[in-house]
Parts: C-alpha cells; structure tokens; sequence
C-alpha cells in the first residue's frame, strides 16, 4: 500500500461511458456513501433503510459503514438484516495510518438494501467521528479509486449514524453539485429529528473577530448584506418557516454532507487530530480556500437530533480545543494571537467559577482544554469526570440520604424544582419510612415556583438573584449549616456554596444515575496550583503562536 500520509496525486481513470446520440442513456454519478457508528447498532441499520428509499438510482451508491470498534455487534447486524457483502478489517491505532486487512466475504450476496455495494469496514479501536470519516475517506480511495476502476467515485457523502433521510435527499444534493462545477461541498437543511416541521440548523458563518460559528453572517463578512437580506425576506434561519434554494456559506454540517470526490483529493482528508466536532468546519473552510463553493442545498434534508441536547463537559473539551487548532489555519499571525488569547482566556475564566461553584471535574476538563491546545495534545481525552451510578446508591454511600444530613439541591434551571421533587420522591422510597435527611433547595429568583412554598421533605429554600451581591448574601446561613452533600443538575450551578464533602452531578438525559466527586479546600488548592501553571502557559503560547500548515493530507 502507498504511504497513506504522503500528500494526494491525481489519479488517472478509465473515461466514463459518454452518449453518442439521443438514446445512449448517461449513467448516473458515482457516490460512496461514508456512514460512521460506534454501537448504534439499531440506528445505523435505519441508516441503511434510508438510503434504500432513495430516488437516486441505488446502483450508483456503494455504501461504506465504518465501525468504530462497537460492542453490541453492529457488524453482525448489519450482516443479517442487510446483508452486507463484506467486512474490512482495520487494525491500526491512528486513522491517518490506515492497515485494511483482506476483506472477509458475508457469502450472503447481494445486499438487501439494493446498492451497488455495503461494506462495513470494522476498527480495532473507536477512532471517533474524525477518525472513521478518516478511515471511510482512506478506504473509499483503497477500494474504489485505484487505475481502471469501473465505479470511479464522483461523489462523497457523509452521513451519521443517528439521522433520517426523505427519498429525494441523495438527488438533491448530487444534482446541486452536478450542475456547478465550481461546488465543492453541498450540506443538507436540518431538521429536528423529533419535531418535523421545524428546521434547527441553516446557514453557519465564521466570525475573524471572535473566532465563534454564527448563524448570520457577522459584519464585515463578505455575505453579510446578501445574507440579512435573505433571512429578512425568509423570516430568519430556524424555526417553522419554507426553504428553498442554495445558500453559499462558510460551514456545512457533516450529518449530511457531499463532496465532490476530485476536490477531496485536493483539499484533503480531515484533521487527524481532532477526534470529534469542529472536523468539518475545519475542512469546509479549507474547501473555501482552494478556491470550492461551499453550499447549503436548502431543499436537502436531513432530520436530526439538535447538537446541543448531546453536549456534555467532555465533548465541549472537543469544540472548544479543536477551535483553537482551527484558527491557526485561517487567521493571520497578528489577528490569530488576538482572538486566541481571547479565547483562551475565556476558557480559564470559565475553568475558575466551575471550581468554586461545586462543579470541580468540571473546572478540570475546561482547565485541560486550554492546556491541550497550547500543548498539541491531540486526539482524546483521557478524563471525563468520575463514573456514573445508580443516583440512589450514590446518595446512600456518600451519607446523603442519612436521617438528619444536610443535602443541598441547587435549582437554577425552569424545571429544576420539579427535578428536586422527583429525586427527593425516590429517596423517600427508597428510605420506605426511615429518617432521611433534611432537603435544602437553593433556588434562583428566576425559576417558576421559586416562592411557592417548598414540597414535603423540604426543611429550607433560599432564593436568591444572578447577582453577586445576593449569592454572597445568601450564602451565610449555609455557611454556618454542615452540609452532607450538594446536588448539581447538568453542570449549570452558579451558586457558590463553599461547604459540603461531597458534589453528586446529575444528568437529566439520565436522571437515575449520578457522578459522585470529593469537594473540600484540599481539593480547591490543588486544582488553582494546576489552573495557574496552565494560564502562564496560555499567555506564553498565544504569544508566539503562529499559523499552521500540515504537511500531509490528513488536515
């Protein structure tokens, strides 16, 4: 095999069929289809059925699912449902190093979805979003993409393992792409997944000034009239209105996304070192500086889950890093300095009141992200916080639900009361008629209910207001109160309580399981020893940062 870092050489094809009169039909274009999963068994074969629906002619689809080293027999699914004709076995530790073994044929024959082909090409270790799409890019040129090929590929589409497609989706996209040769991505309109007829995601723009993904298009930005224009007349860029037409953009989403096979093999693959989010912002941008359209296809659809009901402190390390590392592509040396400074800044602020407002494992992933940008530490992130368990169990061995302890339930989100009284009704069943502790909610002054009187169990409410003043103010009877432990919902605290041993984390996606930290001054100190030596460090980096160029195809 070639080395799979040296940077990319046209390929020569054998000339596709081309009419020589009116009834010499002209086949349609090639796509490969690059789906990446890691044990979503279930969802990526409903992947499957949506591109056995579409209208584009399936025997011009070859369909490469990558699996990320699932556990729950993906492969095998995939198998006996569709009938996948192969499986690639992939055995390397880095995507931008791939080892395709020999593939193992399913002996089941053609695929039940009926396209061309479906391979699943199974990893040794789950490489992450980047790294399948990686490995779906490297064994699309593998497999397809080699001197006489008959099924050369035109097109690329990537495509997540948790979406849906309409019929019309794939012909939507390529004919966007065919008509312009000057295109070089086509993203898709997306649609809550679970609320049809509303749109979550159109156009995304970058922002030189603060370096963030906007929904509109910043001043000074070459679309901005064009673009305010536009979402005036349409009535905005979300929500329940009609779409029709293509949009130029900066970003496209990879949930659904074409790229013309040719300008692939100009731009480059992805950056190898990101491992998920900011992978295809990264090389949309770089589309654009090759001089490739970009191009939302607002009648292409995909329905999907809005990213950010899946955000957790771990994958905002993600965002947040690999934006950093974006940058330096795009900005020049002065410019770049300012905004990451700027950024990085921003990173260890928000590091800082993490610590000090009961969210520690918290504060240290944030730390972490502005220490692993200025480090170059690439890939993923070996910290997540603390295991989950079962809620009850945490409570139990932390001394939380002991007859008489003091359990604060910090309320700062609109339902947070009704989270509070459904923990504290399965602590009372769980306690089935013994003592249990003495319930105190610390309410903020926006939250429905929060001077109503407080439910069955409840021994205290404080409220207080988003002010410093009123926090500090509010503090005090606590202070004075020993506190067993302190109940956060989805890592959103802002009330600074300085007492209580234990932080017991709640996520509502999960709201019978819990992550259980030790807190205490012991603790605090050693995370400020860690955050100060990694703001020198910001200070110094952003201070001779300069912009980077890879010197191979993987980013």
């Amino acid at each position: 095999m070639s080395d799979p870092t040296a940077p990319a050489q046209p390929v020569s094809h054998t000339k596709r069929p081309v009419a020589v009169d009116a009834h010499t039909p002209i086949p349609p274009p090639n796509v490969a289809v690059i789906i990446v999963t890691w044990n979503r068994a279930a969802m990526v074969c409903d992947v499957i059925a949506a591109l056995a629906r579409q209208r584009f002619p399936r025997s011009a689809i070859d369909a490469v699912v990558v699996d990320n080293a699932s556990t729950d027999g993906t492969a095998e699914l995939l198998v006996e449902r569709w009938g996948a004709e192969r499986i690639v076995p992939n055995p390397t530790q880095h995507a931008h190093e791939p080892a395709f073994a020999e593939p193992t044929p399913t002996g089941r024959g053609p695929n039940r979805a009926g396209l061309r082909s479906l391979t699943v090409v199974r990893n040794a270790h789950n490489l992450g979003g980047c790294g399948g799409f990686n490995t779906g890019f490297a064994y699309v040129q593998h497999a397809f993409d080699v001197p006489d090929s008959p099924t050369p590929p035109d097109y690329v589409w990537l495509v997540d393992d948790d979406i849906d497609l309409p019929d019309d989706a794939a012909q939507r996209l390529v004919e966007a792409a065919t008509n312009d040769p000057s295109i070089g991505l086509v993203g898709s309109r997306t649609v809550d997944i679970r609320n049809r007829d509303t749109t979550i995601e159109t156009t995304v723009y970058f922002d030189r000034r603060t370096g963030l993904m906007t929904d509109n298009a910043p001043p000074g930005h070459p679309r901005h009239d064009e673009h305010k224009a536009w979402a005036e007349r349409v009535g905005g860029t979300k929500g329940r209105r009609e779409y029709s037409g293509l949009r130029d953009v900066d970003v496209v989403s990879a949930c659904s996304l074409l790229a013309r096979w040719s300008a692939v093999r100009e731009v480059g693959f992805w950056d190898w070192r990101y491992f998920i989010y900011c992978d295809d912002a990264d090389w949309c941008l770089r589309f654009a500086r090759a001089g490739r359209r970009v191009v939302l296809n607002l009648d292409a659809v995909v329905y999907h889950t809005p990213w950010h009901h899946k955000l957790t402190p771990a994958r905002l390390y993600y965002a947040q890093r690999n934006i950093l590392w974006v940058l330096q592509k795009i900005l020049p040396p002065r410019e770049l300095r300012r905004v990451t400074l700027r950024r990085l800044a921003g990173l260890m602020k928000d590091s800082l009141v993490a610590a000090t407002h009961r969210r520690l494992f918290h504060a240290e992933i944030i730390r972490r992200t502005a220490d692993d940008a200025c480090r170059g530490r690439a890939g993923k992130l070996d910290f997540e916080g603390p295991p989950t368990e079962p809620l009850m169990d945490a409570l139990e061995r932390t001394g939380a639900l002991a007859g008489g302890a003091n359990v604060v339930i910090t309320c700062n989100h609109p339902d947070s009361l009704a989270w509070s009284a459904e923990l504290r009704a399965a602590a009372a069943a769980r306690l089935a008629g013994s003592p249990g502790p003495r319930w105190v909610e610390v309410v903020r002054n926006d939250v429905p209910g929060c001077y109503v009187p407080a439910g069955a169990g409840v021994s205290r409410r404080v409220v207080y207001a988003p002010s410093r003043l009123s926090r500090l103010r509010r503090q005090w009877p606590l202070v004075l109160t020993p506190v067993r432990a302190c109940i956060v919902f989805d890592q959103v605290n802002d009330f600074p309580l300085p007492r209580g041993r234990w932080n017991i984390h709640v996520d509502r996606r999960s709201p019978d399981r819990a992550q259980v930290e030790r807190d205490g001054p012991i603790r605090r100190a050693a995370f400020l020893a860690r955050w100060f030596v990694t703001g020198v460090r910001c200070v110094l980096h952003a201070a001779t940062l300069r912009p980077y160029k890879s010197s191979t195809r993987y980013g």
